[in-house]
């Protein structure tokens, strides 16, 4: 009797092409966006553990729960109130992980036309 082991093949992610525009989108990323990140914690009494900047295609921003914030080298190509808008959404994920009415409250608070920013953020696309 012969047993057949299938086993799953793991392809490797794909890379993003990391193109000149790319590279220095990233450099200029680097230097303003940690800066804003800290004006905005220092500004509303959050506190963060890193910040790290990506090329991701699904998110502009993430916040895990040890502290860790990732943003999107993307958010440069937005308008600033935008990008503000971006950063305090991840900020209030320090206090509320879920996008419940308690995160919902504190992001209302923080930054009163959020839903205009939410609307307004759909028509940037991720590349």
């Amino acid at each position: 009797m012969i047993i057949w082991r299938i086993r799953r093949v793991r392809r490797p992610r794909r890379k993003l092409a990391e193109t000149e525009e790319t590279e220095a989108l990233r450099r200029e990323a680097r230097k303003v966006l940690p800066v804003r990140l800290a004006e905005l914690a220092a500004e509303h009494g959050f506190e963060y553990n890193q910040v790290r900047i990506k090329h991701n295609v699904s998110n502009w921003g993430s916040c895990s729960s040890k502290g860790n914030i990732n943003l999107n080298l993307n958010l440069m190509r937005l308008p600033e109130h935008l990008r503000d808008y971006v950063m305090l959404h991840e900020l209030c994920h320090l206090r509320h992980l879920d996008h419940g009415p308690a995160f919902q409250a504190l992001l209302a608070s923080l930054c009163p036309d959020h839903r205009e920013c939410r609307r307004a953020l759909r028509e940037y696309k991720l590349i």
